[in-house]
């Protein structure tokens, strides 16, 4: 998701797999993403428009209503790092200090922002596909609500329990945010859903292919990597017959290197895999790289599986 990167790859006579360097820098920064669908109409969630300290952070939670809570988020990326739920002005100060620090560490941009905390909400995100000439096509959505610090560990498609009229509104805000930017290749866009109210509110986009991309491979029976490869050769949507309703459901579920600590905190770590045995069969897949004897290690990611 580097912009600099894929302008280089470009400006070498080659063609990168994946959205346009403007793509990148437009949609990776959330703030500018977040900007962009207030422009466009698209319900986000009420934040700071800006990257805060920990003054104005303590100023936006104090300016919401009574009981509320915010969340910081970093502005340069996603995966749950440099994230967290402050419930009371003074633990802003700490909290603010503890998200950029996170950030900066993760992505090498320590800046912040704001937003109200929705304390009872599903996580649903939207699967498009653009060709970089306008076209694009949404490929149903995923329910990501079930995660542990901030990680997502299943994954359900179609998402359960949705009207058809949330459906249609959500493929609707996808696709319209996508259309913005003539997006090319393959993007999730990521909304929270208000449980008590329906209200929906886009929160990131990721233009990248992702993890849970099988769940949505599985039911619409479409290789989103080999779409991905064809675009990059020039292919437009109408060259790639891509279906029209999903079939079935199918559930993700990532296994990480963890371990569990005495007071039952559960941590990523390393170490040695005694056993490695993924299940087979109909309807099962698996994507790893474990093996019995393979050493881990705690400097890349946790997920194995």
């Amino acid at each position: 998701e580097n912009p600099e990167f894929a302008a280089a790859v470009e400006a070498a006579g080659l063609r990168f797999v994946g959205p346009t360097p403007e793509s990148l820098a437009l949609y990776g920064d959330k703030l500018a993403a977040r900007k962009l669908a207030v422009e466009l109409g698209v319900p986000v969630l009420p934040g700071t428009p800006d990257a805060v300290d920990a003054a104005e952070a303590a100023a936006f939670l104090a300016g919401l209503p009574a009981g509320a809570s915010m969340v910081l988020k970093a502005v340069a990326g996603g995966g749950g790092r440099g994230m967290r739920v402050v419930h009371e002005a003074s633990e802003a100060a700490s909290a603010v200090d503890a998200a950029r620090r996170e950030a900066e560490a993760a992505f090498g941009v320590a800046d912040i922002y704001a937003e109200r905390f929705i304390r009872a909400a599903r996580h649903v995100e939207v699967q498009v596909l653009g060709d970089g000439r306008g076209g694009v096509a949404t490929l149903g959505e995923r329910d990501c609500t079930l995660q542990r610090r901030h990680q997502k560990l299943i994954e359900v498609a179609p998402a359960p329990f949705l009207s058809d009229d949330l459906r249609r509104r959500l493929a609707g805000y996808a696709a319209t945010m996508a259309e913005a930017g003539a997006y090319r290749s393959l993007g999730t866009f990521e909304f929270l859903l208000d449980t008590a109210t329906d209200e929906i509110f886009f929160i990131e986009a990721n233009p990248r292919i992702q993890v849970e991309h099988t769940v949505t491979e599985a039911i619409w029976d479409v290789d989103l990597v080999a779409q991905q490869l064809r675009i990059a050769e020039g292919a437009t949507l109408a060259d790639l017959d891509l279906p029209d309703r999903p079939r079935g459901t199918a559930i993700q579920a990532r296994v990480n290197m963890e371990r569990i600590e005495a007071d039952g905190t559960i941590r990523p770590a390393g170490g040695t895999l005694s056993a490695y045995d993924p299940p087979a069969g109909p309807g099962i897949r698996v994507d790893g790289f474990g093996y019995a004897g393979y050493r881990t290690s705690s400097a890349y990611d946790s997920l194995l599986a």
